[in-house]
């Protein structure tokens, strides 16, 4: 079932804008590209956090969630580091990508889609005279975050099938089923998309 990542909550995070939110999290991935330092790092990963956790009350348990999928890749690419730079790079990288991975899920579990969809609407009313249309382009960012959570739903079930056959290390394995699951879920909603019109990029 696709479902959205919005928690409802009423705490200080939930109530901000979606569009103070979206400016914040932009500029935090700017400082992330300027921000030099291991020190400096580390506090922003801490701080990312604790709003995410605590001030935001959204719990350690869905900043798990956000950070689970990424520990495979997190350490391919700190081995690649190692191996072309060293330590200090590797962890500096991996505290961006934390910070940049954390942000995003802790604006994404504080902000309704509708809000969301919203602002997206407006940035992009200056493209309506190249013929594109801002609702559609919300819509279909917003239909992207929601399909999220159903790719992982896929390889869920997947992996849980594969550990039942006893092929709970076959990583490689689950490429195929995932990927053909996805692809079949894809073929279906473009059907539906489709049969509602949304084939036609017109602004109308």
């Amino acid at each position: 079932m696709i479902v959205g990542l919005y928690m409802p909550g009423d705490s200080t995070i939930h109530n901000v804008s979606a569009a103070l939110k979206l400016i914040v999290m932009f500029a935090i991935g700017t400082v992330l590209v300027f921000l030099d330092g291991l020190v400096p790092l580390a506090i922003l990963v801490i701080g990312i956090g604790f709003v995410f956790t605590s001030v935001a009350g959204l719990g350690a348990g869905r900043l798990w969630s956000a950070t689970r999928p990424l520990l495979i890749w997190l350490a391919i690419i700190a081995a690649t580091q190692i191996w072309i730079a060293d330590g200090e790079a590797a962890i500096g990288v991996i505290f961006r990508l934390v910070a940049l991975v954390w942000t995003a899920a802790l604006v994404t579990f504080s902000t309704r889609l509708t809000d969301m969809a919203d602002v997206i609407a407006r940035l992009c009313l200056p493209l309506r005279p190249l013929g594109v249309s801002p609702d559609r382009v919300a819509f279909l960012i917003a239909l992207t975050i929601r399909l999220i959570p159903a790719v992982f739903e896929t390889v869920r079930e997947v992996r849980d099938v594969q550990r039942a056959r006893g092929l709970e290390r076959a990583y490689l394995a689950a490429f195929v089923p995932v990927l053909t699951r996805v692809l079949g879920q894809a073929d279906v909603l473009s059907d539906a998309l489709v049969a509602r019109g949304f084939d036609r990029w017109d602004t109308q």
